[in-house]
């Protein structure tokens, strides 16, 4: 349910990863501006002083003829005043400025575990919230996951943030919690079962209490044509435990009860 929620979000919003760079980023106009950014300034009629510009430690950029320009601290409208005024009044008599985000880096959150992507991402408005964050990063590997953490660095020391994901693929606002910069999101590893050779979708499939061998083939798109169900193999803690599974599917033998971390090989038919 929540990885439904997390693909519906995705749909209506624009977002940024942390090593997105060339076009312009989409951010809403209560960003913040802030070193480790950087912007694109286009001035019309002025090759010279258009460019990419990233915004260092005190804020400021450089900007042909005009210098440094603090916009660090000020949202994208702000900076564009401020640029504008300072071009302004050294240089230009009525210049227009059109500003714009080619590249995130001053507020980030990262993610781990049992996500698609873990990886940073950047915030791209005032605040950010763990769906938004899960969009990003692809959504839960398992999307049962009831629960993950946030940890935050404080003044008293390290923080630790229970998260419902549950509640969030319900529509809680009230689980979603908002994120701070340099917080960190840890979702649980997803136990999974690793399926390969003759099946219609080979990777990884998640584990559920119970699985067996038929189930996790199926959940891979089940045997091709071109399979030898009759010498399939479970590996397990570097053992190879032959299984027949043409024979467990017509109910002669007893299906093969899997742990997390098995790996189930169907070979290839000789004919």
């Amino acid at each position: 349910m929540l990885n439904a929620f997390l693909a519906f979000f995705l749909c209506l919003t624009g977002l940024a990863r942390a090593d997105d760079v060339g076009g312009p980023i989409a951010v809403d106009r209560s960003y913040i501006l802030g070193a480790g950014d950087t912007v694109r300034l286009e001035v019309v009629g002025e090759l010279e002083l258009s460019g990419e510009r990233p915004i260092e430690a005190d804020g400021a950029v450089q900007v042909p003829y005009a210098g440094r320009v603090v916009i660090g601290g000020y949202t994208l409208d702000g900076a564009t005043e401020q640029l504008t005024a300072k071009l302004r009044d050294g240089y230009l008599k009525n210049p227009q400025v059109i500003l714009t985000v080619s590249q995130l880096g001053s507020k980030l959150v990262s993610i781990t575990g049992g996500v698609t992507k873990q990886g940073e991402y950047p915030f791209t408005a005032e605040k950010l919230r763990v769906s938004e964050v899960l969009v990003r990063a692809g959504g839960l590997i398992d999307p049962s996951t009831p629960s993950a953490k946030v940890f935050r660095d404080g003044a008293t020391g390290r923080e630790v943030i229970p998260v419902d994901l549950e509640g969030i693929g319900r529509g809680d606002r009230a689980a979603d919690v908002d994120l701070l910069p340099g917080d960190h999101l840890e979702v649980p590893p997803a136990l999974q079962i690793f399926v390969d050779g003759q099946v219609q979708k080979p990777g990884t499939v998640v584990f559920r209490e119970g699985m067996t061998v038929t189930q996790a083939v199926a959940a891979a798109g089940g045997a091709a044509q071109t399979a030898l169900t009759t010498k399939v193999t479970l590996i397990r803690d570097e053992k190879q435990i032959p299984v027949n599974l043409k024979r467990i599917l017509k109910g002669q033998e007893a299906d093969v009860s899997l742990r997390p971390g098995d790996h189930v090989y169907v070979p290839e038919s000789p004919i």
